[in-house]
């Protein structure tokens, strides 16, 4: 069974993604580099056995779709494009986490000195 922080961090992660995938097209390694660049000291979230089935299911939900290109030894890579319906849920799911943000910031994280 997923504790809450597993499911709290799928979703987030879905949501990182698809934003990586705004910036461009990329396959997997690509989407992992660009996810620690920008997650820094909190890259270790970003596993490799997490990665790619979360991006066949954001493939199988149609938020992204996927296609082989040559790669630069001649092995052919998987990359991967987010879609109309992918923008969509990324918005969607972007105004969520900003809410849930700033709940923390009103209440939890709010400065008691």
């Amino acid at each position: 069974m997923k504790t809450d922080n597993e499911q709290i961090l799928k979703g987030l992660l879905d949501t990182l993604v698809l934003n990586v995938l705004t910036q461009g097209e990329n396959y997997g390694f690509g989407i992992r580099e660009a996810l620690h660049q920008q997650l820094g000291a909190d890259a270790d979230v970003v596993k490799e056995a997490t990665l790619y089935p979360l991006l066949h299911r954001l493939e199988r939900r149609e938020l992204l779709i996927s296609y082989r290109q040559p790669g630069e030894r001649g092995t052919p890579r998987k990359y991967y494009k987010i879609t109309d319906l992918g923008r969509s849920y990324l918005r969607t799911k972007t105004a969520e986490w900003r809410k849930v943000a700033s709940l923390l910031e009103r209440t939890i994280f709010i400065n008691k000195d």
